[in-house]
């Protein structure tokens, strides 16, 4: 019976964090009004409130572009997670203490993850002058002339 009630709890977590993860990546790949995921208007907007000098926007690219990679390797290594663990619970009789494994592997990739984009976030407002922080930290608020960003960072903003 515990067994059984893990085994539900786990799969119910995985279907709503999978869910969850799509919800907020949002975009509509290369159809629709807002384009790829970089090219939201309120980011389109900072990025000109910014005025950026060129040395800053090739510093900016280069951060940007090796984020996104790291970024893409770690959600493919979460997903290959996923598939994993569904794999094993699939099993007549799944291994639990490998399933407690791989959902702690998931959770140092989640904290990796974190660390990365606390890391990437310091080097664009290194990057930064003083000026242009302050602009940068109004878009990251949400405040300004930056649309309607609701909620807090990511969570909440479906693109709309």
């Amino acid at each position: 019976m515990r067994l059984h009630s893990f085994a539900i709890i786990l799969a119910g977590l995985l279907f709503f964090s999978s869910t969850l993860d799509a919800q907020m990546r949002g975009g509509f790949g290369d159809r629709g009004e807002r384009g790829f995921r970089g090219e939201r208007p309120d980011r389109i907007r900072v990025h000109e409130r910014l005025d950026l000098t060129s040395e800053q926007e090739a510093q900016l690219s280069e951060f940007r572009t090796q984020h996104q990679k790291q970024m893409i390797d770690k959600r493919a290594e979460l997903q290959k997670l996923r598939l994993s663990i569904r794999e094993e619970m699939r099993q007549e009789s799944p291994d639990m203490s490998a399933i407690e494994n791989m959902v702690e592997q998931q959770g140092a990739i989640r904290t990796e993850m974190m660390h990365a984009r606390v890391s990437h976030w310091n080097n664009v407002r290194d990057v930064l002058t003083p000026e242009q922080r302050e602009i940068w930290q109004q878009y990251r608020r949400g405040f300004g002339e930056f649309g309607d960003r609701r909620g807090s960072g990511r969570r909440g903003y479906r693109g709309r």
